[in-house]
């Protein structure tokens, strides 16, 4: 599992194919079928993937947990969503929060973790 994170429009997606070369199987957790995880090589947007599982009723860190093994050979890309202005709505800053749980979540669990920023990798981990 090769984690990306990094600021909306910061050069993840491009660092990811300069590395492995363009998806071949990519599934963006913002509007695809969440049961086609289980079969991407890429997955886009987990920001976005928490955002619709919070406003399902469903528990991010357990959804993400039970897919643990079908995401080992991923690359996983998310935007930052922990910085600036702490959210007025209630939903909102649960969505930031549990965002940010995630992110743990899967950086324990990767091999490599990297941070993008104005198109530069930072290596955190691996």
């Amino acid at each position: 599992m090769h984690l990306i994170l990094g600021g909306r429009h910061m050069g993840k997606r491009t660092y990811a194919d300069s590395l492995y070369g363009p998806a071949l199987s990519p599934c963006d957790l913002a509007s695809a079928d969440l049961a086609l995880l289980p079969a991407a090589d890429r997955v886009l947007n987990l920001q976005e993937g928490v955002r619709r599982l919070l406003l399902a009723g469903t528990d991010a860190g357990e959804f993400f947990r039970a897919h643990l093994e079908d995401l080992r050979t991923c690359v996983l890309i998310g935007s930052e969503v922990g910085s600036g202005v702490v959210p007025m709505d209630p939903i909102e800053r649960r969505w930031r929060d549990e965002t940010g749980l995630l992110y743990q979540l899967l950086a324990r669990e990767a091999a490599i973790v990297d941070r993008v920023w104005c198109g530069l990798p930072l290596r955190l981990k691996g």
